[in-house]
């Protein structure tokens, strides 16, 4: 498909974050919008697993005087379709041990007096995108494949538009740019804004050992047994890891029709080294037995068995954050000043951390949704206007990206507790060199205790819906 030569918005980035942007400029009357991506076809694997209420839903929020009204999956004509695809997940449990039972530290049932969506709705990443692709192809949104953007700069007949510049060296003029394009955005990078972990590691690769890989997986099982809880989100933790496992609804792989198909989730410690590209069924069965269900089935139960790998792959773990989610294409030189239009950063373009909570996809779309009016109205003001740069224009672009800014950067924390919590080793310490105790072992009593009240199951549900962040 041949590429325009001008948009008013061009979305550079066709996953869920960059088509759910499309659909929602589409829908608040927005013209002209272009999506480009650099792959040849759409991804086909699951990675995201998770949809939470706060993304299902509609929601309402503000900067400055105005009142804007954001629309989520629900009023693109995504929601119902992805609720008929998933699987209603109502609680995440923890298993500590063979002789311990486990420990239900979230219920979603309550949020019923917030949200219509109260659970987690399970649904692979590559059935959320072929779902939002189909409403996609129904309203007319076409996907420009495969080009790849090389370069960025300020248009010289209207400096108020970007020329964005292809390998193939076609030019197309834009009003606005944004990148879904992911964590290495080739937006950001041609923009020039900083990419560091917020808490002050500039380099990304510099993290904890024990957490630096992990490895994801789509398998199937035999002997699976009630340990494997159909409405959960299950997680072992052991003495020195952490094993998720949940269960895929319907039949997520057309090869695996007759078959039910489990996510498993594990980090790699250092001592491993660095996990396969695609881990097989050997390495997936050796992370089971290892830090697995495994270790906490009674020692009756038949092993489970890893009998097939539909998908698999490993990761890096690390948190990153753009230093602003709004800037312009750079000048000539570097000094100059940037007075091209807006580029926006949203998605893993602009934030990542490791998956814990299920929180980055989510996190992305909700940028792109919230996103959609102000850049609607940017664009209609900015074509009435002889100049686009006028403070007040872009003055709603700039508190989103504060805003936006400012919730990435509470989920980033929310993560980063959550695995100081999770990898709290559970073996003997001396406090002032002499005095012993367990830190894990502490640990599990006390979310033992928290997790007998109500209020307490429904707090974490509540942070992990998204509705405390939108």
């Amino acid at each position: 498909m041949a590429l325009p030569s001008s948009a008013q918005v061009l979305v550079v980035g066709a996953g869920p974050t960059g088509m759910v942007l499309a659909l929602a400029l589409q829908k608040n009357g927005c013209p002209d919008v272009v999506v480009v991506d650099s792959a040849l076809q759409g991804e086909n694997t699951s990675r995201a697993v998770a949809i939470h209420a706060a993304t299902i839903e509609a929601s309402t929020t503000s900067f400055g005087e105005s009142g804007y009204r954001y629309e989520a999956l629900e009023t693109i004509d995504c929601a119902e379709r992805l609720v008929k695809e998933g699987n209603q997940v109502k609680r995440t449990t923890i298993w500590l041990g063979r002789d311990e039972s486990p420990i239900d530290t979230a219920f979603f049932s309550p949020l019923s007096k917030y949200t219509k969506y109260n659970y987690i709705l399970g649904v692979p990443q590559h059935v959320t995108e072929k779902v939002i692709g189909t409403v996609a192809e129904e309203r007319g949104i076409k996907v420009h494949r495969p080009h790849k953007v090389a370069n960025m700069r300020a248009n010289e007949q209207d400096p108020s538009f970007t020329d964005v510049v292809f390998e193939d060296g076609h030019v197309l003029r834009a009003r606005a740019v944004v990148g879904a394009d992911g964590s290495r955005s080739t937006i950001r990078q041609l923009a020039n804004v900083n990419w560091a972990n917020p808490y002050g590691q500039v380099d990304t690769d510099s993290k904890d050992p024990s957490l630096a890989n992990m490895i994801i997986a789509d398998v199937t099982f035999a002997n699976a047994t009630s340990a494997f809880l159909q409405d959960a989100i299950n997680l072992v933790v052991s003495n020195d890891n952490a094993f998720l496992y949940i269960t895929l609804p319907g039949t997520p792989y057309p090869d695996q029709t007759n078959e039910t198909v489990y996510r498993i989730a594990c980090s790699i410690p250092d001592e491993l080294g660095v996990p396969p590209h695609a881990p097989d069924i050997e390495y997936c069965q050796m992370l089971m037995d290892r830090w697995g269900p495994n270790i906490v089935l009674p020692k009756d139960t038949p092993r489970v068995q890893v009998t097939k790998t539909v998908w698999s792959s490993r990761f890096r773990t690390f948190s990153s954050i753009a230093d602003t989610f709004l800037t312009h294409a750079p000048g000539k030189t570097p000094d100059a000043p940037r007075r091209a239009g807006p580029v926006l950063l949203i998605g893993d373009a602009a934030h990542i951390h490791p998956p814990m909570g299920g929180q980055g996809m989510n996190l992305g779309i909700r940028d792109g949704v919230k996103l959609a009016p102000l850049l609607t109205e940017y664009v209609r003001a900015a074509s009435a206007s002889s100049d686009c740069q006028v403070e007040e224009l872009q003055a709603p672009l700039k508190a989103w990206a504060t805003e936006r800014r400012s919730r990435a950067l509470t989920v980033i924390g929310i993560v980063k507790d959550l695995q100081k919590m999770l990898w709290i080793p559970t073996r003997r310490q001396y406090l002032l060199g002499f005095i012993p105790y367990n830190p894990g072992w502490m640990r599990n009593k006390v979310l033992r205790f928290l997790a007998t009240f109500e209020w307490f199951r429904a707090n974490a549900a509540w942070k992990v819906s998204g509705l405390a962040n939108r």
